[in-house]
């Protein structure tokens, strides 16, 4: 009968083991902030073309070809849906369009750095022009792809020219307004962003000039240029104001040090500075795309003849993804294979995404494009 008990409670406590033990082995996964890349798949697109931008959402692909100045809508199967092409000059012409973007709710826009804005119809014909009420400069600068997004009714945006204040315009970092709050349908604008103090581009010391870039997750907003390795965070509620700067904490990201002039020039020349991509928000975390650079040392070490050399850069110049939890803090770094080239959009952290290839890289001509699909996946 002893022994009858003890056994009992011997295999019930085991059980509890085992029980406890599988448990807390999920509970470790769940809580895990450390990711690996998988390539799940590769899909092609009948179409061939120099994509410089694009977005993803909701089962549609938009993307741009710069050469034909075509805009292109496939699905998520790489079946191609509509494709519209723009005349560069003359009447109804839209050309050097550097944003493409399909809000919430599935409307498409395209856009440049001069203005104006355009959302498009489902057969991407233009459905209305949205104007800003000032002119960028000609010469606008340069101007990430990523710097339009929808916000409650209004569209926030990276736009020059208030105040005929360009991006050339000494100390524009350190003295004027990053972005716009437009409202659409009155036509009205009002300047939002200020450069923090804890970013070196609000000292007025001269650096390369960098591209500026924000993502936009509920009410908070995520700034980023892309030669700096820190995310900036604002709150939308309270008119743009700071809240805190997120240092990226990269194991390596080459910047360049200060310009002694605004005619000395270090990257591509003497270096490669490291480089944020893109910015992926989701809920109370972010992705992170970005490249280390190339030191000057190395650099320097190499004899580069461009264009024919870009490849060779490639090889030298690690991509990473780098996740951001508010409660667990950065991940693991994730290196990204050589042959992907640019990811446009990731529509969560748990869910697939796609990048395009790099043919150039991979050495393979093709008559249509190829993209991965790709999955950040916890260890």
């Amino acid at each position: 009968m002893r022994y009858r008990h003890f056994l009992t409670t011997f295999l019930a406590c085991s059980f509890l083991a085992c029980s406890s033990s599988e448990k807390s082995k999920e509970e470790s996964s769940e809580t895990s902030n450390e990711w690996d890349l998988q390539v799940l798949d590769s899909i092609q697109v009948d179409f061939l073309g120099n994509i410089s931008t694009g977005d993803f959402r909701d089962g549609i692909g938009l993307l741009y070809d710069y050469k034909a100045n075509a805009i292109v809508k496939i699905d998520y199967e790489g079946q191609v849906l509509t494709t519209k092409t723009f005349p560069k000059d003359g009447p109804n012409s839209i050309s050097f369009i550097s944003t493409v973007k399909i809000d919430p709710d599935g409307n498409l826009f395209i856009g440049n750095h001069s203005g104006p804005y355009y959302e498009l119809n489902e057969d991407l014909s233009v459905k209305r022009e949205i104007e800003m009420p000032f002119r960028a400069p000609t010469h606008g600068g340069l101007m990430d792809a990523k710097s339009f997004e929808i916000w409650q009714d209004k569209i926030i945006l990276y736009y020059t020219g208030r105040d005929e204040v360009g991006p050339f315009t000494e100390n524009y970092l350190r003295d004027f307004y990053l972005l716009e709050k437009l409202n659409p349908t009155t036509g009205e604008s009002n300047p939002i962003i200020r450069t923090p103090k804890t970013s070196k581009f609000s000292t007025g010391q001269l650096y390369e000039r960098p591209s500026i870039s924000f993502t936009i997750s509920e009410n908070g907003l995520l700034l980023y240029f892309d030669n700096e390795p820190k995310i900036h965070r604002f709150n939308l509620l309270d008119s743009g104001s700071f809240i805190e700067t997120i240092d990226l904490n990269p194991t390596k990201f080459i910047e360049a040090p200060e310009l002694k002039d605004k005619y000395e020039n270090y990257n591509y020349e003497k270096l490669v500075e490291g480089n944020i991509f893109g910015v992926f928000a989701n809920e109370n975390q972010f992705v992170v795309h970005f490249s280390e650079g190339i030191s000057e040392d190395i650099f320097s070490a190499n004899e580069f003849n461009f264009p024919e050399d870009f490849t060779k850069l490639i090889d030298l110049n690690q991509s990473y993804l780098k996740v951001y939890n508010s409660e667990k803090g950065w991940s693991n770094e994730i290196p990204i294979p050589k042959k992907v080239y640019q990811i446009f959009a990731m529509e969560g952290l748990n869910q697939p995404f796609f990048a395009l290839r790099n043919d150039e890289y991979i050495g393979e001509e093709q008559d249509y494009l190829t993209f991965y699909k790709l999955k950040l996946v916890q260890k």
